[in-house]
């Protein structure tokens, strides 16, 4: 399916550049550009600041952190793992734009209950916030299947406007984890969330003015598509033929996250990093990812998803390899350039696979499955992964997680379609 999507575009006038101009000058991809770009804008600031927040300014553990991550990390805490599938089914029953400003909404209330938490220093609201910020991601299979619908599923588009949304997400990181941690230096936490949350609310704004539905329904009362359409059994229910490809997704979410999820925290308790540390990091990442964006958008084109996705995990493993071998903070920013590469290869080409396999009328609920099943294997990995940090140390979840995305690779190439 990739393959033809290459075809047709390589015979588009301009190719990938004019294509994606013409996708934003209106509607929905405009706007779902806007409000990436507006959630990038917190989000990268919070992948700064928010573990050494727990770790160094609360003065929790690296444990806690990591059972505040299994409960709501974006896209494998469980909160977001049990609301998506749920989501995407009443996003095929009830559309799109509903599921996604409740989300937006859910994830002001987040902001919010972290903004309390550094204020008063307490781990109720902590813990409310992140359970708030992985609930806030019941929007994200309406947004996927948005995206899809707003160019009628064109195979010359499709693979193109997610990375175009995506390529938005990541325009705030070239900024803002370089000026995060030196925020926070002089402005402190209670600032950086208050700005959070404002920056939501007006994502909030946004969706409820510009956002268009793009799920037709039959003419039937709410409550009647309720009554008639939805059930718990086919929200949950792996879809038929799925396994083969759940599975490699399943296994990079809880290989990856027995230290990926935690990373900056176990950085910060054994080698005594700072905030402005993590920024320069994270930034380089999110620079990383920004500047790939062209080539991995023609990878994708050129040898498609199951292809790509390999490519992806294979830096994936390389990263972990460097985190084994160094703790120089240089030595790390360059490991992040290799790492931005992975993610901007991963993230269209697994929504490109996903979407397009996915029956016409169930996009919305697809895609909130794969959400479930990764988030309910991963979920531990991050509690596991600070359990092994406090008994052995830094190098055995390192390492663990290594083996794990190696075997990935292999998954990936051997359980994927071949024609993905």
């Amino acid at each position: 399916m990739a393959f033809g999507a290459g075809q047709q575009l390589s015979n588009a006038p301009g190719g990938i550049f004019s294509l994606s101009r013409r996708l934003l000058l209106r509607g929905n991809i405009r706007t779902l550009a806007l409000t990436s770009m507006i959630t990038g804008i917190y989000v990268s600031m919070l992948n700064t600041i928010l573990q050494p927040f727990v770790v160094k300014d609360l003065g929790f553990s690296v444990v806690v952190l990591g059972i505040l991550v299994a409960v709501g990390a974006r896209p494998t805490g469980i909160a977001s793992s049990i609301v998506q599938p749920f989501a995407g089914s009443l996003a095929d029953l009830l559309g799109r734009r509903r599921l996604i400003v409740a989300g937006s909404a859910v994830g002001v209330c987040s902001m919010a209950s972290f903004l309390i938490a550094a204020a008063s220093h307490s781990f109720i609201p902590l813990s409310i916030g992140y359970f708030l910020l992985g609930l806030s991601l019941l929007g994200y299979p309406a947004s996927q299947a948005t995206i899809a619908e707003s160019v009628s599923m064109d195979p010359g588009k499709l693979n193109i406007a997610f990375s175009v949304v995506f390529f938005f997400t990541q325009i705030p990181g070239a900024v803002m984890p370089f000026a995060a941690g030196f925020l926070v230096t002089y402005a402190g936490y209670v600032i950086l969330f208050a700005a959070a949350a404002v920056l939501e609310s007006a994502n909030l704004f946004v969706l409820l003015t510009q956002l268009e539905e793009t799920r037709r329904n039959p003419e039937l009362a709410d409550g009647q598509l309720l009554s008639d359409g939805f059930s718990i059994r086919r929200a949950v229910q792996m879809p038929s033929g799925f396994a083969r490809i759940f599975a490699p997704f399943a296994l990079d979410a809880f290989s990856f996250g027995l230290c990926g999820s935690i990373i900056y925290g176990m950085w910060t308790d054994q080698f005594g990093f700072t905030p402005a540390d993590i920024g320069l990091i994270v930034g380089a990442l999110s620079v990383s990812i920004l500047a790939s964006q062209y080539a991995a958008a023609r990878l994708l084109l050129k040898v498609g998803a199951r292809k790509t996705l390999a490519f992806s995990e294979f830096l994936t493993v390389l990263v972990l390899g460097g985190w084994l071998l160094t703790q120089s903070v240089p030595a790390l920013v360059l490991i992040s350039v290799v790492f931005g590469v992975s993610v901007a290869t991963w993230v269209p080409a697994q929504s490109s696979l996903i979407l397009t396999a996915a029956p016409a009328d169930e996009r919305g609920s697809v895609s909130g499955k794969l959400a479930a099943f990764r988030g309910l294997v991963a979920f531990p990995a991050p509690i596991l992964g600070g359990l092994l940090f406090n008994a052995f140390g830094y190098y055995v979840p390192v390492s663990l997680s290594l083996v794990g995305e190696a075997f990935t690779t292999v998954a990936i190439l051997k359980l994927l379609p071949s024609n993905a």
